[in-house]
């Protein structure tokens, strides 16, 4: 989703853009120290140079951030080198993104400049309580939070920052005026959501914005145990299972089974026809699709915490561990379609997208929505 990064998705007839930008960190107490990033700087008035304090100065889609002290000024320590996506917002200014790209390790300064925000425009906007209102929070909230086995443990705690508007010609749109809190108690996770924009049309969904997690205090050691049992289930089958079990050439091994487009001038016959009136994978095998290894797709990043997924036709990924529909009466699983328009992304050994690249998910791992969401820096316990 996550999706929203601009990131979601709901069925394989809900196509979504994701966008996660995230870190890599190197094992070992002295390369970790040896290949860090310090980064520090100010955030500042766009137009006056007037310091602005208690900025919120965060990576995006992660757990890492901080804020900015009385001056303006902020330090973010121990950063991977490679691609980082900054945010950084403040009440009554726009919020401010930038991809940021370290590298070599050590100290790096950056300053931040936002300009005053404006008002939304050109939209019917419904604030107060009313039906129809209610009626669209609903469908917002089902889609944002998705409907995962954790879903029913996921509140909105402030919709009331959510501007909805409607189109003639049956678009539900929503923006924030400040950022959404969405609380997960059963991964554990405050998330605060700048949506820039969302948009709900005949059952397909597309949204995007900024995303900050927060760790919620743990009542007791049993409910922290309980949720990293529950990230773990998260975990499993996510689209960055997928993309570690990618680059370690793990994929059938981790329960996936993962397909290529043939281009046209690869494909024995130029149509596929159905047997015994039945659609099945054999039938496409050679024909449109052929079965391929995470190292076939894998290629060396520029720096070592870089690696390059290359795939110039769409892929199809089918999760054996978990059951679902797909177009193929032979294969009743777990179904999702990959598209990479520029042919490739840039992710991290651990599964991490660093560049995107603009990909699209469409099917089961478009369901990754904020109550099954991990943030980028999540870590397996190996």
């Amino acid at each position: 989703m996550y999706p929203i990064l601009n990131f979601c998705c709901a069925s394989v007839s809900c196509c979504i853009r994701i966008v996660i930008i995230c870190l890599v960190v190197t094992t070992g107490a002295y390369a970790q120290q040896a290949a860090m990033v310090t980064l520090t700087g100010k955030v500042i008035d766009e137009k006056t140079g007037k310091p602005l304090p208690f900025a919120n100065v965060f990576i995006n889609n992660s757990t890492i951030g901080t804020n900015s002290d009385e001056n303006g000024n902020y330090r973010l320590p121990n950063l991977a080198v490679g691609n980082l996506e900054m945010v950084v917002s403040f009440l009554g200014y726009e919020t401010v993104k930038q991809t940021l790209r370290f590298e070599q390790p050590g100290p790096k300064t950056v300053v931040f400049k936002l300009r005053e925000g404006t008002e939304l425009k050109g939209v019917t906007v419904y604030a107060k309580k009313n039906k129809k209102r209610e009626k669209n929070l609903r469908i917002i909230t089902r889609e944002l939070l998705g409907n995962s086995k954790f879903s029913k443990q996921c509140k909105i705690i402030n919709p009331q920052v959510l501007r909805i508007s409607e189109d003639d010609d049956g678009h539900l749109g929503a923006q924030t005026t400040q950022p959404l809190i969405i609380e997960n108690y059963a991964l554990g996770y405050r998330i605060h959501q700048d949506l820039d924009d969302f948009d709900y049309y005949n059952g397909k969904v597309y949204y995007g914005g900024s995303t900050r997690f927060e760790l919620l205090p743990a009542k007791d050691d049993a409910q922290k145990r309980q949720w990293r049992a529950n990230q773990k289930t998260a975990y499993q089958g996510s689209l960055k299972h997928l993309l570690a079990s990618i680059v370690a050439d793990s994929v059938q091994e981790q329960g996936f089974k993962l397909y290529q487009a043939l281009p046209d001038s690869m494909r024995m016959f130029k149509s596929v026809r159905a047997v015994n009136g039945y659609n099945t994978i054999a039938n496409h095998v050679h024909n449109r699709i052929e079965q391929v290894r995470g190292m076939r797709l894998v290629r060396p990043g520029e720096l070592p915490t870089e690696r390059y997924i290359v795939s110039g036709t769409q892929l199809e990924v089918f999760n054996t561990k978990k059951g679902g529909r797909s177009p193929y009466a032979d294969m009743p699983y777990a179904y999702t379609q990959i598209t990479l328009p520029q042919g490739y992304m840039v992710i991290t050994p651990q599964g991490w997208v660093v560049m995107p690249m603009g990909f699209e998910i469409a099917g089961d791992l478009g369901n990754d929505r904020f109550s099954s969401l991990l943030p980028a820096d999540w870590k397996r316990d190996d």
